[in-house]
């Protein structure tokens, strides 16, 4: 069975990808998951090394968090655009060979786009992928465990699969024989056993009769020649001894016959009751199979739309929290512009008062000059 590797960045989502590499091993074992490239020696080009486990592996699982398209080395360049960074180097590698390359978001991390991605990781826009999320992790992992098993069957399995089974041996299989059609074992050695027991009587009662078969002859030439009255009176007794011993053996081997074909008869009953039971048993699979696939097949699509009713819901409570937030920004804006009002009045107010102040002074000096000149 081929194996799944599992690209990640362990300041991205470490804790994920450790979590789906404990559940797809518990599920395929842990020979058939790779999460690390580990144990690479000294002197050895790390490209190779990588390129190698990734040509091996049936299906490559790209764990996509929030940072990982932004994440920067110590330089602040980002990391993908480095042409040495593991994850470029493992998923590059996975998509130049058409190796099955599947998306894994979490952390409600969205897929990204062509634009966002250098040159040679391009294509991965294009892959169709998945989404764990915490609340439903087993269930996900699950419908995700169900997409992976094609990846992991390789031409073996489906030899070992194809092999002959004890009810189809090769020479059967080889003629065309449909399996389950050689009757059971133990209905063959019952047979056998009867054959035996026929044959050894045919052998225990007819040996004797096959030598005595001149005298037996003699005797018959002598009835037929011979008058009944004649034959009556020299017949001894021994001799109508030997007839009636002669007569019973050539009834017993007439009856041989009947046997073999009751032997075949039972043998080709065997045989059509276990086609019959093989065709049953075939029918029975194929339903389960089919209503297997159809319970898988509305698990994926409650899923889905489960999946659809909470994004929605969160991209109404997201449009809600900005409708929320654009109403306050008016209700500020306003507020600044009915103090901004109520200060121009203030001044226009002081301004009024001390033009009225002004011009009560003027007139109360001009009155007092008028008097004066009186």
């Amino acid at each position: 069975m081929r194996g799944i590797f599992i690209s990640y960045r362990r300041e991205d989502a470490e804790g994920q990808a450790g979590r789906l590499f404990d559940d797809l091993s518990a599920h395929f074992g842990r020979d058939a998951v790779f999460m690390d490239v580990a144990g690479i020696k000294k002197g050895l080009d790390f490209r190779r090394i990588i390129d190698e486990h990734v040509t091996s592996c049936g299906v490559l699982l790209v764990i996509i968090g929030k940072r990982w398209l932004s994440a920067t080395d110590s330089k602040g360049k980002r990391r993908l655009d480095d042409a040495n960074d593991f994850v470029r180097l493992e998923t590059a590698a996975a998509l130049s060979r058409d190796i099955p390359v599947v998306p894994v978001l979490v952390q409600d991390a969205v897929m990204p786009t062509e634009q966002d991605l250098p040159d040679v990781l391009k294509e991965l826009a294009f892959r169709n992928g998945t989404e764990l999320t915490h609340a439903r992790w087993d269930s996900d992992v699950k419908l995700l465990i169900e997409d992976l098993r094609p990846y992991l069957e390789t031409p073996v399995t489906a030899a070992l699969e194809t092999q002959p089974t004890r009810d189809q041996s090769p020479v059967a299989t080889a003629r065309g024989t449909p399996p389950g059609s050689r009757r059971p074992t133990s209905r063959s050695l019952w047979a056998a056993g009867g054959a035996v027991v026929v044959v050894g009587g045919v052998a225990i009662f007819g040996y004797p009769l096959w030598q005595d078969r001149p005298a037996a002859q003699a005797h018959t030439l002598a009835v037929v020649q011979a008058p009944p009255a004649t034959v009556a009176q020299r017949r001894p007794d021994n001799t109508a001894a030997t007839l009636h011993v002669a007569a019973k053996p050539t009834v017993k081997a007439a009856d041989e016959p009947s046997k073999l074909d009751s032997t075949a008869a039972e043998a080709e009953a065997a045989k059509a009751a276990a086609a019959k039971a093989a065709a049953s048993k075939a029918a029975a699979a194929k339903a389960a199979t089919a209503k297997a696939a159809a319970e898988a097949a509305a698990a994926r699509a409650a899923a889905a739309r489960k999946d659809a009713d909470e994004r929605r819901r969160r991209e109404e409570a997201e449009r809600s929290v900005q409708l929320a937030e654009e109403q306050r920004k008016r209700n500020e804006e306003a507020r600044q512009i009915a103090l901004e009002q109520a200060e121009k009045n203030r001044i226009a107010a002081e301004q009024a008062a001390a033009a009225k102040v002004f011009t009560d002074i003027a007139t109360a000096v001009l009155g007092s000059r008028q008097n004066n000149r009186r």
